[in-house]
């Protein structure tokens, strides 16, 4: 795996987290919905992949299902 393609997985690891970590306080009540909906927009901004991210993703998806399926 090179060097992009592990960023956009370390990212994407990371907003997983951290909306898994909102949604529960939500779902304990520590935070309100309209609480909850302001973090998970930042953290997908924070997060978002660049256009060189996305397309390693987008390739290394295509390879490993294209491995599967043989």
């Amino acid at each position: 795996m090179d060097k992009i393609t592990f960023q956009a997985f370390e990212k994407l690891q990371k907003c997983e987290h951290l909306l898994r970590v909102a949604r529960d306080q939500m779902g304990l009540g520590r935070i309100s919905r309209e609480e909850f909906r302001k973090r998970k927009a930042d953290i997908l901004s924070r997060f978002s992949l660049t256009p060189e991210e996305q397309r390693a993703y987008d390739l290394h998806l295509r390879i490993t299902k294209s491995k599967r399926q043989r």
